[in-house]
């Protein structure tokens, strides 16, 4: 049952206020749940993550004061709206690569806490949790189906016409159809193996209501859609039948099906969401859930995927392409693989740039681009080696930085007076470096100005 709360609203990547007496009880060595807040130089700040949930203390308990729940409301502080972001990333033929390359390194793009309870917000927060359960639930549900669905062994009992199936029972056979001349009908028991189980209707019920929140917005044919239209049909030997909340005390899912337990709790969560309804200006009523499960979504990751996603939308299909996600370049001349780089050295092996942009007929690197999601006013050494060491590697003769902003945009020099500035190397007659700003809304006819 969600608790009273006490909202805090924070930005990302933002000092904390040191008098919020609250923050001296979080368990720092847990930033995985407590939204990465952290300390440097003896003060705590936020990190690269949105969302809306609890804060735990040392002992794994939601901080409380008077039998309050603190709850962190953290928002971008660059003006990015991770649900636009999310839209245009799900959409893309990539993600798919993208989510497994994050599983493989142990990374994640959102998580959805659905083993805590519900959060209740006031009815004008912002809050779009709807639509990241959903697109959670959508995509944990389309890696079930392509296990498999549970079965389940059922005696049966049904009056056939003309034909058997299993065995006859005599004794309701004779008071059924004898008794009534209908010597042309048998009475069978059967065992049937089936789909239609309690925990399959369950999951058939929450992918409905997932179904209706995502395709209000997401165009179809789209990733995510496909999903969603994929599970339907897997689910389309079980019945559509209403759900009660006793109805969890029923599931059974040990052994060969524990696969189900994560998405039967994801299920019982969402069917917890409770709906107000209210009015606002203009006297329209509003219908919109005032608890939301708790989410955080990791806005440096999204941010690296939509800078790509939106990139690659602005090129033209036929002259130029983008080098596969996360592909290595390796240093060792003619290392094609880790395999055949050299071994017990300081130098590390191979580099991944975030963004590689080739001819699409000669192959040849043109632009090199690392997104960072912070602000783009401020030196970094680390970052310029790195934009450097890949333009070494590539060979190009254009090379960036994207950041988020509150619109797209190519940065404006002060030196030179143009979009661009010309950086010193032996290796080309003229290197570019840009600083390209990406909002909520790009703007194609920005983005081209790297490829003239």
């Amino acid at each position: 049952m969600a608790r009273e709360i006490i909202p805090h609203k924070f930005n990302d990547w933002s000092q904390l206020d040191k008098n919020e007496e609250f923050l001296f009880n979080i368990n720092l060595l847990k930033p995985d749940i407590n939204f990465g807040i952290h300390k440097y130089k003896d003060r705590l700040w936020t990190s690269g993550f949105v969302g809306v949930g609890r804060v735990y203390d040392h002992n794994q308990i939601p901080i409380q004061s008077n039998g309050k729940e603190h709850i962190v409301v953290i928002s971008s502080q660059y003006g990015m709206d991770p649900w636009k972001m999310l839209e245009k990333v799900m959409a893309d033929e990539e993600y798919e690569n993208y989510i497994e390359e994050l599983e493989k390194d142990g990374k994640f793009l959102f998580r959805v806490f659905y083993d805590q309870p519900l959060i209740q917000l006031a009815q004008d927060e912002k809050n779009d949790g709807d639509l990241l359960y959903a697109l959670s639930f959508v995509n944990s549900c389309y890696f079930l189906c392509k296990k498999g669905l549970k079965k389940t062994m059922y005696h049966q009992e049904e009056n056939y016409n003309s034909k058997v199936r299993g065995k006859i029972d005599v004794k309701k056979n004779i008071r059924e159809n004898t008794c009534r001349g209908r010597n042309d009908r048998f009475y069978c028991k059967y065992m049937d193996f089936t789909e239609d189980n309690i925990e399959n209707r369950i999951l058939k019920v929450t992918l409905m209501k997932c179904k209706s929140i995502v395709e209000k917005r997401f165009k179809e044919n789209t990733e995510i859609t496909k999903r969603v239209h994929y599970c339907v049909n897997v689910f389309r030997r079980v019945k559509s039948v209403t759900i009660k909340t006793s109805d969890f005390n029923n599931v059974s899912v040990s052994g060969l099906y524990m696969y189900y337990k994560p998405l039967l709790q994801q299920a019982r969560s969402i069917f917890s969401q409770k709906y107000h309804s209210y009015s606002v200006d203009g006297g329209k009523t509003i219908t919109k859930s005032v608890y939301t499960i708790p989410y955080m979504i990791n806005m440096e990751t999204l941010f690296e995927f939509y800078a790509r996603t939106m990139i690659k939308k602005s090129l033209e299909n036929d002259k130029y392409e983008l080098d596969d996600y996360s592909k290595k370049i390796f240093l060792d001349r003619g290392a094609t693989c880790i395999e055949d780089t050299e071994k017990g050295i300081h130098l590390m092996p191979y580099c991944i740039p975030d963004i590689v942009i080739r001819d699409k007929g000669t192959k040849e690197a043109l632009v090199v681009i690392d997104a960072k999601y912070k602000s783009h006013d401020r030196t970094a050494r680390t970052d310029s080696l790195q934009l450097l060491s890949y333009v070494l590697l590539t060979g190009v003769n254009r090379c960036g930085f994207v950041f988020p902003g509150a619109e797209t945009k190519i940065k404006l020099m002060k030196t030179s007076g143009t979009d661009y500035l010309s950086l010193q190397t032996p290796f080309v007659d003229e290197l570019k470096y840009y600083e390209l700003i990406l909002g909520n809304i790009p703007n194609e006819k920005v983005l081209e100005k790297l490829f003239l």
